[in-house]
């Protein structure tokens, strides 16, 4: 099956890109050609340096105004044209390569040697320039990011802000293969663990009522509390987080337990997994008690199996 593009087959998207090569090849010379134009009506001087004013009657500027509104260009577009020109001599313009891509690479060290060496294109492999990769080259942070290191960091800069990474991280956690991946590393894993600790704590701390004991909405003729609407969004958190505590263990053991066919354990290890399987059940029982009836306090004997004493 023939690849579409767009629109359009593969082919003839491929036969269009050739077209407007040539094309960009034309308009490069122009833009070049605009540029000399303009360099000879308001020179540079030999540092970079713009004439003086007082060398003409109008100035660099109010000359190259003058040229701009008679060709039909803006005053910002004859300048950049005449600033491309002078960094980029007649003898070190690359055929074939953009006038945009000149104008990126017209502040780097060596550009007249980087210029000669184009990176491989990313869809076909072949050593060329594009927009991107010159930015890349030229360590312009407005580069579309490419590899995953580039990715990642993007990621970062968009997501300085805490809301911002937060609502970030809820999101992607939100996808399992995501959650899968990150709780697989270690120091992810463990503040995790200690943000549910200290959300726990902070909800006890806050005085709130338990979530079994309040009404679906709290309304009053008609109109729901926004303080209900809140409450509710953090008893769907909790119920949230103590299924996917249950599902978390289930899974995990589901995927451990048919890997110990044929093994032996010594008598300490067995004696370990023992107690760990005492304070599952503990707690297990702790669960259903505290879903079913709303009480939620340890009794002495489970407080203390839980601490492993």
């Amino acid at each position: 099956m023939t690849q579409t593009i767009g629109s359009m087959p593969g082919e003839r998207f491929e036969d269009l890109v050739h077209q407007s090569i040539q094309l960009v090849r034309v308009m490069t010379g122009c833009q070049f050609t605009l540029g000399d134009i303009a360099l000879e009506i308001a020179p540079l001087r030999t540092h970079g340096g713009n004439m003086l004013l007082e060398e003409d009657e109008l100035g660099v500027e109010g000359s190259l105004r003058l040229f701009a509104e008679a060709i039909g260009l803006s005053f910002h577009t004859v300048r950049t044209y005449r600033w491309v020109a002078a960094r980029w001599p007649k003898d070190q313009r690359q055929e074939g390569v953009s006038f945009e891509v000149h104008r990126i690479l017209a502040s780097t060290p060596d550009a007249y040697e980087l210029i000669q060496h184009p990176p491989a294109d990313e869809r076909t492999g072949d050593p060329r320039w594009s927009g991107d990769a010159a930015k890349r080259a030229a360590g312009w942070p407005t580069a579309t990011p490419v590899t995953v290191a580039e990715k990642v960091e993007a990621i970062r800069d968009l997501a300085q802000d805490e809301q911002v990474a937060a609502l970030v991280a809820c999101d992607l956690l939100h996808r399992p293969e995501v959650a899968f991946r990150a709780m697989r590393d270690r120091q992810a894993r463990e503040l995790v663990n200690q943000a549910q600790f200290d959300q726990a704590e902070r909800v006890e701390d806050d005085g709130e009522e338990d979530w079994w004991d309040q009404p679906e909405a709290d309304q009053d003729d008609g109109v729901i509390d926004p303080v209900a609407i809140v409450r509710g969004f953090h008893r769907a958190m909790e119920f949230t987080d103590l299924i996917g505590v249950c599902q978390g263990f289930v899974a995990g053991a589901s995927r451990l337990v048919p890997k110990l066919r044929g093994r032996e354990f010594s008598e300490s290890q067995l004696d370990l997994v023992t107690r760990h399987l005492e304070k599952i059940r503990a707690t297990a029982d702790w669960i259903e008690t505290a879903v079913s009836t709303g009480k939620v306090d340890l009794d002495e004997a489970l407080a203390e199996l839980l601490r492993g004493q």
